[in-house]
Order: structure tokens, then C-alpha cells, then sequence
């Protein structure tokens, strides 16, 4: 059965779940990186999040109220936590400077599992989708899970633009 689930895997799924690792592995670590590179990982996981909370609308309407309400909720508490707080922007370089955490490699693999499980449930069982017990818990897993992302990308913008605002009315150097 575990062979059969494998073989019928997009290929697709593997090289994304090694950039996952990958990139928690690299979130372990302190470290110092432009907007763009710091921004990825949150962006596709985001995406991802938000297609599985998609996915779950079509056969329950409620769905969208409880995924919207894990979205927001998560998003504010993400937006405040500690590691939210603890993400710096070095004005002079507009460098992003944050500390190493396995939170985001376990969250990441954690989002892969949900929609990977609910995928080759689905899969198996496609009667499952129209059934409220399977889809609503996905909904709110699938909302806090991009709400998390949501509140940490606006996050890191918020401090990357109040720095880059910080840095236009500071008086240019003399001399």
C-alpha cells in the first residue's frame, strides 16, 4: 500500500519537500538576508496553506468562515510573537537579521503532512470531501497555518519599511 501511495506522488512533491527541509535547516541557524530570499519560504508556504483552505470551500461553505477566522487569529498572534519580535532590519544594508529557530522547519513539515495526509486520504477515500468531520478541522489547520505565515510576512515588511522610511529622513552624512 505505502509503495502504491509513493509511486502515484507527483514527481513534484519531492523536490518541494526537499527545499522545505532545506530551508527550515537553513531557518536553524542565525543569519542575515536581502527582502527576497527572506521572504520565499513564508510565500510558499503561505501558498500552499491557502490552497488547502481553498480546496476544502467547495463542499463546505463554513469552511471559509472557520479557515478566515484561523487565518486572522493566527496571523495577529504571529504578527506579535516573540520571534515576530525578535526579526531586525539592518537600515544601512536593508538586510533582514534573524534569529535561528527549528519553528520554522517544523512547521513546514508540519503543512506538508496535513496536505500530503489529506491528499492520499482523498485519494483513497474521495467520499471523505463531502464529509464535515474531515473537511472543517482541515479548514482551521489549513487558516492557522497561513495566518501564521501571513502574520510574519506582514511582519518583516512592516520592519523592512519602517527601516527603509528611517533611512530617508536620517541627515546625510558630512564631510
Amino acid at each position: 500500500m505505502i509503495v502504491a501511495i509513493l509511486s502515484h506522488t507527483p514527481l513534484w512533491v519531492w523536490p518541494l519537500l526537499a527545499f522545505l527541509i532545506y530551508r527550515g535547516w537553513q531557518a536553524s541557524r542565525d543569519r542575515e538576508t536581502g527582502l527576497v530570499k527572506t521572504l520565499a519560504l513564508p510565500l510558499v508556504m503561505l501558498a500552499l496553506s491557502l490552497s488547502g483552505l481553498f480546496g476544502t470551500f467547495e463542499t463546505h461553505p463554513l469552511n471559509a468562515l472557520l479557515g478566515a477566522g484561523a487565518l486572522l487569529v493566527s496571523a495577529l498572534l504571529s504578527f506579535g510573537s516573540r520571534a515576530a519580535r525578535a526579526i531586525r532590519v539592518d537600515a544601512a544594508s536593508r538586510r533582514i537579521v534573524q534569529r535561528g529557530s527549528w519553528q520554522p522547519l517544523l512547521l513546514t513539515l508540519s503543512i506538508f503532512a496535513v496536505k500530503y495526509a489529506a491528499a492520499v486520504t482523498l485519494a483513497l477515500h474521495p467520499q471523505l470531501a463531502a464529509q464535515a468531520w474531515f473537511a472543517l478541522p482541515q479548514a482551521l489547520l489549513y487558516g492557522a497555518f497561513a495566518g501564521v505565515f501571513a502574520g510574519r510576512l506582514l511582519r518583516i515588511l512592516h520592519l523592512y519599511r519602517r527601516a527603509a522610511a528611517d533611512g530617508a529622513q536620517a541627515p546625510a552624512a558630512i564631510g
